[in-house]
């Protein structure tokens, strides 16, 4: 909650030169989510005698100099709201000799009891009074310790099996299942609803419109083959977003946005989240998840309007204070309206007007999840993957609004920032999540260019030390954290950059791994030593040292990694068990084989380890990235 005043304020204070409190005071509702608007509301009258005398004439009407304004306190300290905003004005309704005002919540409040101070002036006359409301926040389900997902976005035969994994010939979907699985995840989240109109005849009146029904086929039968690897399957939707090359095509109503450069508005790809046909076509679909036994999880990824909305101009005017509105609003067409919010907003930039759209969209979006929850009828686990931006303010989203709506994991997405605003974007997170806890699943791409297209680190492990810093700055403060690895399509595309598949799932295993550590979840410890620098074809050692930390006994098989360049023994996996507090030391002999420039040099070392009853996500991962020399 942003508050410029820090000054306990003496309520006495509010009531100096106040005649007899003597008007009604009350909110619409005694307590609120944190995603929806607080609506005071001060009655000019009680049952019997009017309660001010200057209103005894005939019409009972207010004279032009009344003012009736509201402050919020939350113990006796003022509040600051959205757009900086410390008083609302209440207007007067003549058909039911009100006076009415919204107040909208402030991001991340306090909870608890709240008060609304109403001050009615009447020429020299001044009548005060005041409500009691209360600002509750819903606890989202606590994740499992070490909880971890790989996703996997639309991938098609692209996807190939992982190095090293013999066998039958699999179908592509088991593929998916089959990196799952050697990633040690706890879940697999696949996106099987994507809207995509295409140059082809009937691309919308096709079965395959809205969703590829190819994928929405496969969920009981890859489901069951996660199930049987001992990994959940989650399943979801792109929400408000239309791909393709035929958006003219669409049957939804697409969000309107705002080109400053020629001053007019026009449409985008997204959706508009004010389309009902588009919030029924997924609450179908989800409630197809809902019901699939193959499911565990359901997710909606697009919950936001981009930077478009603006056909809600008039709502957000009605329902916010937002301050130097046209005194012509009224007679204006929805066109002129749209204009004026746009200009205000991108062309203006008017701070207060931003915020104030900002929290706005993320309450009518957290609205929507509501409707769309219901509708469907979920019961299973819910998550949305937001944007981490300023918390996705800038795309109207906010994390704990969203919780409030139902949603049960916040799947953060720390993507497309820059290596030196990443930690300050992580202390911004740390700052919010202090005053209000989640359930986050924290997100990084397998995208080369959105890491900065970097080599030293290399890309792989640029992707890892930002989960490493996530994990070490967040978990103290939000112990309910998983990590997502997104996603399995773009390690086969080039997004990879020079980097392998293999080298992006192992760094991927790694963050798994280092949270699972952070979180005391192995029953053994591991160190070991390799050379930050080699010589092409020259023999070196990796040592590595096991400890059993348990009181019981455990097998394990240590397994190097084959990663390409890099020579070893055939023979170099280990099976061994430990007795508790034993340490077995191994020794590997390895070798690059050759250098790889576009790489510069870098050669990836790797290995894992897998313990107890061989289950999916009981496995272990360390890796190092050195640097290849020549003799």
């Amino acid at each position: 909650m942003k508050t410029k005043f820090t000054l306990i304020i003496p309520l006495i204070l509010f009531f100096s030169s106040v005649h007899a409190v003597n008007i009604k005071v009350s909110t619409d509702k005694p307590e609120y989510w944190r995603y929806e608007i607080v609506t005071i509301m001060c009655d000019l009258e009680m049952p019997g005698t009017p309660v001010i005398p200057s209103f005894r004439k005939k019409e009972q009407q207010p004279s032009r100099n009344m003012e009736c304004t509201a402050k919020i306190f939350h113990k006796n300290t003022l509040i600051t709201t959205v757009g900086k905003t410390t008083t609302i004005n209440l207007s007067y309704n003549r058909s039911t000799k009100r006076f009415t005002g919204k107040w909208p919540i402030p991001l991340n409040p306090k909870l608890g009891e709240y008060r609304a101070m109403v001050l009615l002036k009447d020429g020299s006359k001044r009548h005060a009074g005041n409500a009691a409301f209360k600002i509750k926040g819903r606890t989202a389900p606590e994740l499992p310790k070490g909880f971890s997902v790989m996703n996997i976005e639309p991938g098609d035969s692209i996807i190939r099996r992982v190095p090293g994994v013999g066998g039958r010939a699999v179908k592509v979907w088991e593929n998916y299942v089959l990196w799952s699985k050697f990633m040690g995840a706890d879940a697999m989240w696949h996106c099987v609803g994507q809207s995509q109109i295409w140059d082809k005849p009937n691309a919308v009146n096709s079965e395959e419109f809205p969703w590829d029904q190819k994928s929405v086929r496969q969920m009981r039968e890859v489901g069951e083959e996660l199930h049987r690897h001992n990994i959940k399957y989650g399943t979801w939707i792109t929400s408000f977003v239309l791909l393709g090359n035929r958006q003219d095509l669409s049957p939804y109503a697409h969000t309107t946005g705002y080109d400053k450069e020629n001053d007019t508005l026009r449409k985008l790809i997204y959706v508009s989240i004010k389309d009902k046909k588009r919030h029924d076509d997924i609450a179908d679909l989800l409630k197809k998840m809902n019901n699939n036994p193959g499911v565990d999880y359901v997710g909606l990824d697009y919950v936001r309007t981009d930077f478009g909305g603006y056909e809600y101009a008039s709502e957000f005017v009605s329902d916010m204070p937002v301050r130097g509105v046209p005194a012509d609003w009224y007679s204006l067409d929805e066109d002129s309206r749209m204009l004026w919010l746009g200009r205000k907003i991108e062309k203006e930039k008017n701070r207060s007007v931003i915020e104030m759209w900002q929290w706005w969209r993320a309450h009518k979006m957290s609205q929507i999840i509501i409707y769309i929850r219901e509708k469907a009828g979920i019961t299973k686990p819910m998550w949305a993957f937001t944007l981490t931006w300023e918390m996705g303010k800038q795309h109207g989203q906010d994390p704990l609004m969203f919780i409030d709506a139902g949603i049960d994991m916040n799947a953060a997405m720390y993507y497309s920032v820059p290596k030196d605003t990443y930690p300050m974007m992580i202390n911004d997170w740390e700052a919010y999540l202090k005053r209000g806890k989640t359930s986050l699943v924290a997100g990084q791409c397998v995208d080369w260019n959105l890491l900065g297209r970097t080599y030293d680190p290399a890309g792989p492990d640029e992707h890892f030390i930002r989960q490493q810093h996530l994990v070490d700055k967040l978990l103290p403060v939000n112990p309910s954290l998983g990590l997502f690895w997104h996603d399995l399509t773009r390690a086969f595309l080039n997004t990879s950059g020079p980097y392998s598949s293999l080298e992006w799932g192992i760094t991927g295993a790694a963050t798994f791994t280092y949270l699972r550590k952070k979180q005391g979840c192995f029953p053994f410890t591991v160190t070991w030593d390799a050379p930050d620098e080699i010589k092409l074809n020259v023999p070196f050692t990796v040592e590595i040292n096991v400890k059993n930390t348990s009181k019981t006994g455990s097998n394990f098989i240590m397994k190097p990694m084959k990663i390409a360049n890099l020579s070893m023994s055939e023979s170099a996996d280990q099976t061994f068990y430990l007795a508790p507090g034993e340490i077995r030391t191994f020794n590997l002999n390895m070798q690059a084989a050759r250098m790889d420039a576009r790489k510069e040099n870098m050669q990836m070392i790797a290995f894992m380890i897998q313990y107890g009853e061989r289950k999916t996500q009981n496995r272990y991962f360390e890796y190092k990235y050195v640097k290849v020399e020549k003799q």
